[in-house]
């Protein structure tokens, strides 16, 4: 998603080249910017559902080459600040039509630039992982949010295993935590190594609960797995967000041993499970989510030889 955004900064301020120029800031610091920005361009009661970024700096040079080289994202896990975030704006048109546009804010020196993403293909991915109500006025902002992940044992000592991970991907969207809750801010996570498009294991998944101060982090880690680094590419979810069925793609020896598929929320309630007791003609399970309401949950394959756990999530 950021290589989109880096290819608008790019073409939008020759300026904004020189990364001595960019100042790292908060989530919440760039917020008034981005919605600022929407109401010029005639949004009204513009409010933002969802924020993004990534600590990914490969991505800007594949996009801008020696220039997009001149940048750099620069996520700071001690502070909560980053160079660049993305913010999705919501409300109506002055003819009272609903629509949303993201937002790229930068910070120069000390002067707050918002870039609307006007037209960038890709953008239809990002846009399906935008919140179901806009974010409330007093959220956890990433300063805390970081403290918050610091303060839990399984992020310290992956960090201290993995000190190269980087931050592949923060997101802050209001979700539900279960099928029964209401929707609620939360911070998703993403660590590990490789880049934002091809994350190599082990990574670290973490989720901070965001409607208040007193939220605390939950982390899992996906390790290494014991099958070759070409089989390790089979455990993937798609599509992603799913709407009505999901597929667990696994490796095929995987299927010679009976299995149970387990959909957890993100409090670690069982919201269902599917017993696989039979050989599959295909690595390809599919799993109904059509009764799940939107939001984020974590998938468990558990076998007698291994257990795995995916973020899944379903939008509609």
């Amino acid at each position: 998603m950021m290589k989109h955004v880096i290819a608008v900064l790019l073409s939008v301020s020759a300026v904004a080249v020189r990364s001595q120029f960019l100042a790292p800031f908060t989530a919440a610091e760039g917020m008034q910017s981005a919605t600022q920005t929407a109401q010029q361009a005639g949004i009204v009661s513009a409010g933002i559902d969802a924020i993004y970024t990534t600590g990914d700096t490969s991505l800007l040079a594949q996009v801008g080459g020696s220039l997009g080289g001149a940048l750099s994202l620069s996520f700071n896990f001690d502070r909560g600040t980053n160079t660049v975030w993305l913010y999705s704006v919501r409300g109506k048109t002055q003819n009272n039509r609903d629509t949303a546009i993201i937002y790229a804010v930068i910070k120069l020196v000390a002067f707050y630039q918002a870039f609307p993403m006007f037209g960038v293909p890709g953008l239809g991915q990002l846009e399906q992982m935008r919140g179901e109500a806009a974010l409330p006025a007093t959220f956890m902002n990433s300063n805390l949010m970081v403290r918050k992940l610091a303060e839990d044992s399984t992020f310290r000592a992956f960090r201290q295993n993995h000190p190269r991970a980087i931050l592949l991907g923060a997101s802050l969207a209001s979700i539900r935590l279960s099928p029964t809750s209401q929707p609620a801010p939360v911070w998703s996570v993403l660590l590990g190594g490789g880049t934002l498009i091809e994350p190599t294991p082990p990574t670290l998944n973490c989720f901070v609960e965001a409607g208040d101060t007193s939220g605390t982090a939950r982390c899992f880690e996906v390790p290494i797995a014991s099958v070759t680094s070409g089989q390790e590419q089979d455990w993937t979810l798609s599509p992603t967000p799913a709407t009505d069925v999901v597929s667990v793609h696994v490796p095929f020896e995987e299927l010679l041993y009976p299995a149970t598929i387990e959909i957890r929320s993100l409090c670690g309630d069982l919201v269902m499970s599917h017993a696989l007791t039979t050989i599959s003609a295909s690595n390809a399970i599919s799993i109904p989510v059509s009764s799940l309401p939107s939001g984020m949950y974590l998938l468990r394959y558990r076998s007698k030889r291994t257990v795995r756990t995916l973020p899944l999530f379903v939008s509609r």
